[in-house]
C-alpha cells in the first residue's frame, strides 16, 4: 500500500514485552525492562535518554544485531527470534541501514569506497547496477558536504566527515528502515542540517522509516516522535503525547 510520502503507514516494527540482560548470575546487566513500542512506516522516531540507560540495546534489537532475553521482536512482519542467524542477516541486507556511533570506515578505501561497501559485500553485483549505486553514493556524499572528499581516505578526514561518510554508506541500498545510533553527535550546526535536510527529504519522497537514539535537540526537533529512556524503560515524553501512536512501559 502507498503510504503517501512521509505519512505514518502500515506498522513495521513491533516491541513487545522485551527485556534484555546481558551476563548471568550476579553478573546480569538488565539493560531493558518490558519494552513496547511500534514503529509506523514513514515515522521518524527519536529515543532520547541518558548515555548507558539501553538506547543502543533497543536499536540493535529493531536493527537485528541482538535478540531480546525476553519478549517477542517483529520487524516486516517476521518474529526476528523465528529466524536463523543467516536469515537474519540476509533481512538486514535488504531492510536496514545502520549507522553506529563508531565509524567503522575501512582505513584502506576512499571515501566513495566506503559509502559503495554494502554493495561490495553483496558479491557479484551486474556493472549497471554498480554504476548506478556509485553515482547514488557520490550524491549522497554530496548532499551531505562532501562531494570534493569522494577520493580521500579516512585518515586524511575529521570525525564530522567520517560520521557524514557512515551515514551516506547506510543510506546507499535506499533501505526502508534506517537506525542511527547519536548520528549526529560529533557534527556542528551546519552538517546537522544537511544530515537531517536528507533524512527528511528521504521520508518525505520515499517513505524511508527512522529510528534514532539521540540526546541532540538539534535532531529532536526534527523527530515525528520523541521516546524517553530511562533506566531501561521506555515512556512518551510530556511534550510529546499528542504525537504517540502507542507506547507502554
Amino acid at each position: 500500500m502507498n503510504t503517501g510520502g512521509a505519512r505514518p503507514g502500515g506498522e513495521l516494527v513491533r516491541l513487545s514485552g522485551v527485556h534484555k540482560v546481558y551476563g548471568r548470575g550476579l553478573n546480569a546487566v538488565h539493560a531493558l525492562n518490558d519494552i513496547n513500542m511500534q514503529v509506523a512506516s514513514g515515522e521518524m522516531v527519536a529515543i532520547c535518554g541518558p548515555s548507558g540507560h539501553g538506547k543502543t540495546s533497543v536499536l540493535n534489537l529493531i536493527g537485528m544485531l541482538e535478540t531480546a532475553t525476553e519478549g517477542s521482536v517483529v520487524v516486516a512482519n517476521l518474529l526476528v527470534s523465528k529466524l536463523s542467524e543467516q536469515a537474519r542477516a540476509d533481512l538486514r541486507s535488504e531492510l536496514i541501514g545502520y549507522v553506529f556511533q563508531s565509524f567503522s570506515l575501512i582505513p584502506v578505501l576512499t571515501a566513495l569506497e566506503n559509502v559503495m561497501l554494502p554493495l561490495m559485500l553483496r558479491g557479484r553485483v551486474a556493472a549497471p547496477a554498480q554504476a548506478e549505486a556509485r553515482g547514488y553514493g557520490a550524491e549522497l556524499l554530496a548532499r551531505l558536504g562532501l562531494k570534493t572528499q569522494t577520493h580521500r581516505y579516512p585518515a586524511r578526514l575529521d570525525a564530522s566527515q567520517c560520521q557524514r561518510i557512515a551515514i551516506a554508506r547506510a543510506l546507499l541500498t535506499q533501505p526502508r528502515l534506517v537506525v542511527a545510533d547519536e548520528a549526529t553527535s560529533r557534527l556542528d550546526n551546519g552538517s546537522v542540517r544537511l544530515v537531517m535536510d536528507l533524512f527528511a527529504s528521504l521520508q518525505r519522497d520515499h517513505g524511508t522509516t527512522f529510528v534514532v537514539s539521540t540526546r541532540d535537540q538539534r535532531q529532536l526537533s526534527r523527530a515525528t516522535r520523541t521516546l524517553q529512556l530511562n533506566e531501561g524503560r521506555l515512556s512518551s515524553t510530556p511534550s510529546d503525547t499528542r504525537r504517540t501512536l502507542r507506547v507502554q512501559g
